[in-house]
C-alpha cells in the first residue's frame, strides 16, 4: 500500500501543441488546491519512482512512454492517459491502430475525446479498462472566451505579416524532424504503432508514408498558383512540429511573398491569419472550432484521410487549383463555394466539448478521483538531472518567466482571483499551487 498525495502530474512533449491548454488545467486543478508539477516529460519520467505518488497524464499510448508508466505505477501514481493524436479522429482503423500491446494493461483510466472514441476503445480492450468521456482542453483554449489570452501574440504575428493565409503541413514522415523516413519508421516500430509481423499494419505504414507525398505535391502546387495569382497576399506555411523546418529551406525561392515560419503556439496563427489551408491536419479542425475558414486538400482520398474530422467538418478538395479557386471566392467576396459534410454540433460526438462542455473541468474530476482531498502543498524530494539533447530541448524548453507570464494571461482572460504560487524545480519544469493563507 502507497499513500497517495493531492498532486497532479502534467508532462510536456511538444510545448507549441501542448502547453497552453495544460497550463489552463493546471491552473483549474491549483485553483481547487491540489499541487501540480507541469513540464518537459524527460526529467519527470527520470525521477518517476521518487516522486510522491499522486495521478499522472500520459499524453500517448506509444511503446515509449510504458517503461514511465510502469515506474508510475510502481511508485503508487494513478497512470491515466489521453492519447493527444486520437483528437478528431473518426474512424475505428485508425483508432485501433494506435492501440499498442499492453495499452489496456497499463493505466488505470483511459481518457477519450468523445463518446465514438469511447465505444471504439471499449470494443478493442474488452470492458477491461475504464474508458471515460473527457474531451480535450486543446479545444476549450480555442473558443472565444480564451481569444484574449493569445492577442498580444495575434497582433504582433499581424504586425510581421498583415492580411496572410496560413498553410498547415503535416509531414512528420517524409519530412521528419529525425534524420530520414527509415529512422522514423524505425521509432514508429517501437514505438509500437507498426507491427512489423502484420501485414496489415505495414499497409497501413506505406499508405501513410505515400498519401503524405501526394499531398505534399499537391500543396506545393496550391502555394506556388496562389503565390503567382496573388502575388501581393502573404503567405505563411507553418510546419507540423514533427517536420525539420530546414527541409523547407529553398522550396519557395521563386515565391518572395511565401514565408516558412515555425514559432511559439500554433493557435495565435490560426487565430491571426485570414483562412487557413491543410492537408489533413488536426489544425483545419482546431481553425473551425475557432471560428475561422479552413479548407482541407486530399490529392486522393482514402481511409486515412476519412479519419480525420477536419476533413469532414471542411471543404475537401482533391484538385489544388480548384482549392484555390475557392480560396479566392472567400477572400474577394466572402463566398463559400462547398461546404463541409459534418456540422459542428454533430461533432461533439467525437469531441465531447466542441460546444458548451468544458474539457478541462472535467479532466480535471478525473484525474483527481481518488487523491485525497487538497490540504497544503506537497513536499517534493530533490530530482536527479536528465541531460537532454538539443532535439529534444526545442521540442519543449521553457524558462520561469515564460511559465510566469503563460499563467498570468490564463488568469487574467479567466478573471480567477487565485493567488498560485509558481517555482521552477528543475530544467522546463514546474511546481504550480495555491499560495499558503497569510498568518
Amino acid at each position: 500500500m502507497v499513500t497517495r498525495f493531492p498532486i497532479v502530474y502534467l508532462p510536456i512533449e511538444f510545448g507549441s501543441r501542448e502547453f497552453d491548454s495544460k497550463a489552463l488545467l493546471a491552473t483549474v486543478l491549483a485553483t481547487r488546491g491540489y499541487s501540480v508539477i507541469i513540464g518537459q516529460q524527460w526529467l519527470l519520467y527520470n525521477n518517476m519512482r521518487q516522486l510522491p505518488a499522486g495521478t499522472v497524464l500520459f499524453k500517448s499510448f506509444n511503446n515509449i512512454h510504458h517503461p514511465a508508466m510502469v515506474a508510475a505505477k510502481k511508485a503508487g501514481h494513478r497512470v491515466i492517459i489521453l492519447e493527444e493524436e486520437l483528437l478528431a479522429h473518426i474512424e475505428k482503423v485508425a483508432i485501433a491502430n494506435y492501440c499498442t500491446k499492453h495499452i489496456f494493461d497499463l493505466p488505470d483510466v483511459i481518457l477519450a475525446n468523445g463518446a465514438f472514441e469511447k465505444s471504439v476503445l471499449d470494443e478493442l480492450s474488452g470492458g477491461k479498462i475504464p474508458v471515460e468521456v473527457a474531451g480535450n482542453g486543446r479545444i476549450d483554449i480555442l473558443k472565444p472566451a480564451y481569444h484574449g489570452f493569445f492577442q498580444r501574440d495575434i497582433d504582433a504575428v499581424r504586425a510581421r505579416f498583415g492580411d496572410f493565409i496560413l498553410i498547415n503541413t503535416n509531414f512528420g514522415i517524409i519530412n521528419t524532424l529525425w534524420n530520414s523516413v527509415e529512422q522514423v519508421t524505425d521509432i514508429h516500430v517501437r514505438a509500437g504503432f507498426i507491427k512489423l509481423d502484420d501485414p496489415k499494419s505495414v499497409k497501413a505504414w506505406d499508405d501513410q508514408i505515400e498519401f503524405e507525398r501526394v499531398n505534399k505535391t499537391a500543396i506545393l502546387t496550391a502555394i506556388k498558383e496562389l503565390s503567382r495569382r496573388r502575388p501581393q497576399q502573404r503567405i505563411v506555411l507553418r510546419p507540423h512540429p514533427g517536420e525539420a523546418i530546414e527541409r523547407w529551406n529553398g522550396v519557395f525561392a521563386d515565391q518572395p511573398n511565401v514565408s516558412v515560419v515555425r514559432e511559439g503556439a500554433h493557435v495565435p496563427w490560426t487565430l491571426g491569419c485570414r483562412m487557413l489551408l491543410h492537408t489533413s491536419c488536426t489544425t483545419g479542425f482546431e481553425a473551425q472550432a475557432a471560428g475561422k475558414m479552413a479548407m482541407s486538400l486530399v490529392a486522393n482520398p482514402n481511409w486515412i484521410s476519412d479519419s480525420f474530422i477536419s476533413n469532414h467538418l471542411n471543404p475537401l478538395f482533391t484538385d489544388p487549383i480548384k482549392m484555390v479557386d475557392a480560396a479566392e471566392a472567400y477572400l474577394d467576396r466572402g463566398e463559400v463555394i462547398q461546404k463541409g459534410r459534418l456540422s459542428l454540433e454533430e461533432a461533439e460526438h467525437y469531441v465531447w466539448n466542441i460546444g458548451g462542455n468544458v474539457g478541462v473541468e472535467r479532466i480535471a474530476d478525473l484525474l483527481t478521483r481518488d487523491l485525497p482531498a487538497p490540504g497544503g502543498q506537497v513536499k517534493m524530494p530533490p530530482l536527479a538531472a536528465y541531460e537532454r539533447s538539443e532535439k529534444l530541448k526545442s521540442k519543449f524548453d521553457l524558462n520561469m518567466q515564460g511559465c510566469v507570464d503563460v499563467l498570468q494571461r490564463i488568469l487574467g482572460t479567466t478573471g480567477s482571483r487565485a493567488n498560485l504560487n509558481l517555482n521552477q524545480i528543475g530544467e522546463s519544469l514546474f511546481y504550480l499551487a495555491l499560495a499558503a493563507p497569510k498568518a
